[in-house]
């Protein structure tokens, strides 16, 4: 029997090594090393979908700290609660998914969480990430944002570093800027210093094998970053180094914060090193939404041509304003990743309308945004069902035949990201 369109596009999907954009997994030897049961994965995301619901926020961090005394069933007590609320979101779905899938249990309830937690202890071992991104999730590669004081990961088998570098940005205390001197190795007493200790970092992360840069202020304030002379960088430089905390408000540091981003954006046009930059919803309780809406990024878009800019999550809300900006500047990739997790109608949604409007290379499919390897896996999984069904979708009415549909299913969950990345692969 002649397979459907659906499922052939789902077997050629199965056997694409992803590209994944964007994951926030540590080392295996760190991983190993920390106790884990159920709760140690309610970290991020479902956390969110917690608290939304009402938990208390002193009680679920009591819930997810395993250095505590609690037991397992206290544990549970404490979210049971909210948890029949939040595992209908589709957060709550995908931890579910991917729990089956990996260690066997069908559902998480009060008949399940101890044997779940004791597989999930088992499974923390030596090999489990390569059993579960690459055997299981078929990832090639995932790019793995780098907080400052973490060492760049270079010519790893499956992780590939994108530091963030705000922190030479964000800066508004003296105390602030002592603590980058004990990064950089020297004294920043002057904006000249702190231009170069910057400088320096880059160089030191593209020398260690990143792939990318990492640009995350959406979360302390907006993405718009206006043009600011040196000049005037280095007053309100000189005013953060005499301050102490509170002294200064945000409208007085937005100018060397927009100053210093400029600037770590053309050191990294300069060096090849595309900029990843977070837009739309943040994850967590309670922000400023309209900090992070992808068209306060337009001017940088237009100044730095040279620059390559990955615009992370679909802008979710504002998908609509990702796709046109990725659709105007050849400069711009618009890319889903996070978005399959926080909805998947809505992903299925974008990349519909994405494919239309959005030239086949500019759009990049797949990114799970997790905090750990199981996280991973399950969006990964969900991404491929999506891309399945909408390119199915697609070839259902003559919009694309299925040879296309099958190149472009290539293309979004690799080629793209391969190119938009310069990986050597």
């Amino acid at each position: 029997m002649p397979a459907t369109t659906l499922e052939r596009l789902q077997e050629h999907i199965a056997q694409i090594l992803i590209v994944d954009t964007h994951e926030h997994i540590p080392d295996e030897a760190v991983a190993v090393k920390n106790k884990k049961s159920l709760f140690s994965f309610f970290e991020h995301y479902v956390s969110s979908d917690l608290v939304a619901a009402g938990m208390p926020r002193e009680h679920l961090e009591k819930m997810r700290d395993e250095s505590n005394a609690l037991s397992l069933a206290d544990r549970w007590r404490l979210m049971e609660p909210y948890w029949s609320y939040a595992r209908t979101t589709a957060y709550g779905r995908a931890m579910i998914g991917y729990m089956r899938d990996l260690f066997g249990v069908e559902d998480i309830n009060a008949g399940t969480y101890e044997e779940l937690s004791n597989r999930i202890a088992a499974a923390q071992r030596p090999g489990w990430h390569r059993e579960v991104l690459r055997a299981r999730a078929r990832i090639d590669k995932a790019v793995v944002t780098t907080w400052p004081g973490e060492p760049v990961r270079a010519d790893r088998e499956l992780l590939l570093s994108a530091p963030v570098l705000d922190h030479y940005a964000a800066v508004s205390t003296r105390d602030e800027l002592q603590a980058l001197e004990k990064e950089a190795g020297h004294t920043i007493q002057t904006l000249a210093q702190l231009m170069q200790a910057q400088e320096a970092a880059l160089d030191r992360f593209a020398n260690d094998g990143a792939v990318a840069v990492k640009i995350f202020l959406a979360y302390q304030r907006t993405l718009l970053f206006e043009r600011v002379e040196e000049s005037h960088a280095r007053r309100v430089f000189d005013r953060a180094w005499l301050s102490q905390p509170r002294d200064l408000a945000f409208e007085d540091v937005k100018p060397l914060q927009d100053f210093m981003t400029r600037r770590a954006i053309a050191l990294a046009a300069d060096r090849k090193l595309p900029v990843q930059i977070h837009t739309g919803m943040q994850e967590g309780n309670g922000n400023y939404l309209e900090n992070s809406r992808p068209t306060n990024l337009t001017n940088l878009f237009l100044h730095f041509p040279d620059a390559r800019f990955d615009v992370f999550h679909a802008g979710y809300p504002w998908w609509r304003e990702s796709g046109v900006l990725a659709k105007a500047f050849p400069n711009v990739y618009a890319d889903l990743a996070w978005v399959h997790a926080i909805s998947p109608a809505a992903a299925a949604t974008i990349l519909n309308e994405w494919i239309e409007t959005v030239p086949s290379n500019k759009i990049l499919g797949v990114g799970g945004d997790s905090n750990y390897v199981e996280g991973a896996y399950g969006h990964t999984q969900i991404a491929r069902r999506v891309t399945a069904q909408v390119l199915a979708q697609k070839v259902e009415e003559d919009y694309l035949t299925i040879d296309e549909a099958e190149r472009l299913a290539t293309r979004i969950l690799r080629h793209n990201a391969i190119e938009a990345l310069r990986l050597d692969l």
